[in-house]
C-alpha cells in the first residue's frame, strides 16, 4: 500500500468508494468541484492502482477542515485512515495550518474512537446535520508545533 497525493485521475475511483462507504455520499460532480478548489488538499491510499482510501481537506489561512475521509471495508482496522490523517497533518503543518476540524456522525463510534486516539477533541454538535436526522459531532485538533 502507498499513500500519494490525490490526482485528478483518482476522482472516479474516489467517487465509487464514496458510494460504497456512505448512504449520503458526495456525487462525482461534488468531488470534482472540491478537487478543483485552489484550497483543496487530498491524499489517496492505493494497493497497486486501486484506491482503497482517501482524505480531502479544504484549508484557509491557519485552519483546515476534513471534508472527505473513507477506507474500503476490506482495509479497515489496518491503520489506513491513521496513515492518511498523519500524512495530511504533516502537509498542513508545512502550510502553517494550526487547527484541523471535522464532523462525524454521532452513531459512528469507530471513527470517533480513531479521531480521539489521534488527538481530536469534541467542540460542539450540529443537530440533525446528516439527512435532517442524525447529529454531527464537531471535533478539532491543534496541530501547531
Amino acid at each position: 500500500m502507498i499513500i500519494c497525493k490525490w490526482q485528478q485521475t483518482d476522482n472516479l475511483q474516489v467517487s465509487q468508494l464514496e458510494k460504497e462507504c456512505f448512504s449520503d455520499c458526495w456525487s462525482l460532480e461534488m468531488i470534482v468541484s472540491a478537487y478543483n478548489n485552489p484550497n483543496f488538499l487530498g491524499y489517496v491510499a492505493k494497493v497497486e492502482d486501486l484506491v482503497i482510501g482517501y482524505i480531502a481537506v479544504n484549508y484557509c489561512l491557519d485552519e483546515a477542515e476534513i471534508n472527505l475521509i473513507a477506507v474500503s471495508e476490506n482495509y479497515r482496522r489496518k491503520n489506513v485512515a491513521t496513515m492518511l490523517i498523519d500524512t495530511m497533518i504533516n502537509e498542513l503543518k508545512t502550510l502553517s495550518v494550526e487547527k484541523i476540524f471535522l464532523e462525524v456522525r454521532r452513531s459512528n463510534k469507530g471513527a470517533q474512537a480513531l479521531y480521539e486516539k489521534l488527538g481530536f477533541t469534541y467542540i460542539g454538535v450540529r443537530s440533525k446535520y446528516y439527512q435532517g436526522v442524525e447529529d454531527a459531532l464537531l471535533m478539532c485538533k491543534v496541530i501547531k508545533e
